[in-house]
């Protein structure tokens, strides 16, 4: 989680990988069931033990369901997420809540401003764009400040579905690499009508 954006609720979770060496033993569920459990028990911030994260995210292909389901991952349906040819679908784990004093109690506690600020509905969502908007590479890229000769994403890259608004990718993260498509390395297919 090391480029984890501070005081978020949400964790993606982009893969799940173990040895072949190791499959089809429930090693994989088993991991991913203690990751949510660590996930589960994080807090903010020691001195006032906060939760940390609400839920963890992922997007999956459908042959992968059953996999993230044992490990108590729910499915919401396709998602927005456009990536090679093959659909992505959307899971969540709703992360268990910690014990908490009624909300008079708590009230008592913070200051009113704070109080009204929390109750007050989800700031909007950050203006977007369309990748196809911008006039060309130079325009979502700068040269990476830490690697010679590379350049990184100048924008977070945000969940497409407009009630979601989480971060995907903070900018400054991605790497662009330039290389020749996969088509373009396989052999040619040649078939023929009779």
């Amino acid at each position: 989680m090391s480029k984890h954006v501070p005081l978020s609720s949400s964790v993606c979770i982009h893969a799940v990988c173990i040895s072949p060496d190791h499959r089809r033993n429930g090693l994989g569920v088993r991991l991913l069931r203690e990751y949510v459990t660590r996930l589960e028990s994080a807090t903010q911030d020691d001195r006032d033990g906060s939760k940390a994260y609400e839920r963890a995210l992922l997007i999956t292909h459908e042959e992968l369901r059953p996999f993230y389901e044992a490990a108590g991952f729910e499915w919401l349906g396709e998602s927005g997420v456009v990536h090679g040819s093959r659909p992505w679908f959307e899971m969540r784990k709703v992360l268990a809540q910690p014990i908490m004093s009624p909300p008079e109690e708590q009230a008592q506690s913070l200051p009113p401003s704070i109080w009204e600020a929390l109750l007050r509905p989800p700031r909007n969502r950050p203006q977007t764009r369309s990748l196809a908007s911008f006039g060309g590479i130079s325009d979502v890229c700068a040269p990476d400040p830490d690697i010679t000769g590379n350049i990184s994403n100048k924008f977070d890259l945000l969940c497409p579905r407009e009630e979601c608004g989480s971060i995907i990718l903070k900018a400054g993260v991605a790497q662009w690499v330039e290389r020749a498509s996969i088509q373009a390395r396989r052999a040619p297919v040649i078939s023929r009508a009779l």
